[in-house]
């Protein structure tokens, strides 16, 4: 079996974690294996690029600044294809399983990517189309991240906001939902297979396209992180008044980060001790440490070890491997209510909060957050969520699935 994973970033952001680590997994089980993607930051190669094998940066850097540049006005990528693929798919002996994940924000256009699918089927009738949707964007006229909008259940009639992601200066999301909806079922008709790692979105995109279109393969923890765990020295209780820990790209952006309710922490005084991971922290106070955005996956993980919760306030998300990671290193996470923090507690016995019991929960200790969360001890969690984030288990369900088309 050859399997082509395609995203559009290599090693930055959550669904090319989980396309780079389904491709990772399949070559250390002796699959064929090629990792493509569009660009790296500026439209270079990714700084990543030379750390792993069989990877393939796909498009010229004139054609994501051109998308970058004008999406903001005609809401879609008006450039960009796979034809230089197309050579290299059709000559490849034996079955191809040609998996999408993220194709949008800057680099392909849906157009061309349904003509090339069709013209590699056409071609070669072993070719099997999988595209597993990390967010909202099959769904939508324009946005990947829905943040509690449901117009699109509407046909996008007018955007409640210019900034969700990603962000336009004028709104035609309503004269182009019906002509992008058209293009999936045209996938559909190709055979494609559509999976998402999260149960709400599956059911959005069910909702449009017909019942049962869209399975469910949770996310799992990539090779790297298993093997960064495996090191960590499970922490029992940690010394003084609780840390909490914060983690976003961004941390200025509400929709992950909720800003008042972390305000409302910080006015907790001494009674709790507050650790920012991420950019543009806007948070200060005595009891406020901004450890800045951290690269290195092993410092991040050996600093949460180090916490005694981890606040998961975000409204965008869609199944937060973050959470999966901290579950696993056996720190307990304190969620507010949203469909991904649920689904995602859900797997390993836990459950979410309101904002309002926020401030009460953050005060307690690691072993009563634990209780509070899951009603187990903190050993006992561990266990059960590192079995229920396996990157190993996520696999499986993916070749399973690739063998079963």
């Amino acid at each position: 079996m050859n399997i082509l994973q395609f995203n559009v970033r290599l090693a930055e952001g959550g669904a090319a974690g989980v396309a780079l680590d389904l491709h990772q997994r399949a070559l250390q089980k002796g699959l064929t294996s090629r990792f493509v993607y569009g660009y790296g930051k500026g439209g270079k190669k990714s700084v990543s690029h030379h750390n792993y094998p069989h990877v393939m940066k796909q498009t010229p850097r004139l054609t994501s600044m051109a998308n970058i540049a004008l999406f903001r006005v005609f809401n879609r990528d008006l450039f960009g294809n796979l034809n230089n693929v197309y050579r290299s798919v059709t000559r490849t002996p034996g079955p191809v399983v040609l998996h999408f994940h993220v194709l949008h924000s800057y680099w392909l256009n849906l157009a061309e990517v349904v003509a090339f699918c069709e013209k590699v089927t056409n071609h070669k009738p072993d070719v099997t189309l999988v595209w597993t949707l990390h967010d909202h964007w099959s769904v939508t006229g324009r946005c990947a991240f829905t943040d509690g909008c449901e117009g699109w259940k509407s046909g996008c009639q007018k955007c409640p906001t210019l900034s969700n992601y990603p962000p336009v200066k004028v709104d035609r999301a309503h004269g182009l939902v019906d002509e992008k909806r058209q293009l999936f079922r045209e996938m559909l008709a190709l055979g494609c297979q559509f999976i998402s790692p999260s149960q709400h979105v599956a059911e959005a995109f069910n909702s449009l396209y017909g019942a049962g279109r869209c399975r469910v393969i949770n996310n799992g923890i990539d090779v790297a992180t298993e093997a960064i765990l495996s090191t960590l020295p499970p922490v029992v209780e940690t010394q003084g008044r609780p840390k909490i820990a914060i983690v976003a790209h961004d941390l200025r952006y509400d929709g992950k980060t909720n800003q008042r309710l972390v305000r409302e922490l910080i006015a907790l005084g001494d009674k709790v001790e507050l650790h920012t991971f991420g950019k543009f922290s806007p948070f200060e106070g005595a009891n406020v440490i901004n450890h800045g955005f951290e690269t290195d996956k092993g410092t991040l993980m050996s600093a949460l070890n180090q916490m005694d919760a981890l606040l998961f306030s975000s409204r965008v998300d869609n199944y937060p491997l973050i959470l999966c990671e901290a579950l696993s290193i056996g720190v307990p996470v304190i969620a507010t209510h949203s469909e991904a923090a649920r689904e995602v507690l859900q797997k390993s016995g836990g459950k979410t909060f309101a904002e309002e019991e926020v401030a009460q929960l953050a005060q307690l200790s690691k072993s009563a957050i634990a209780k509070a969360v899951f009603g187990s001890t903190l050993a006992a969690f561990r266990e059960r969520s590192r079995a229920a984030y396996s990157g190993d288990q996520m696999l499986e369900e993916y070749v399973s699935f690739y063998q079963n088309l």
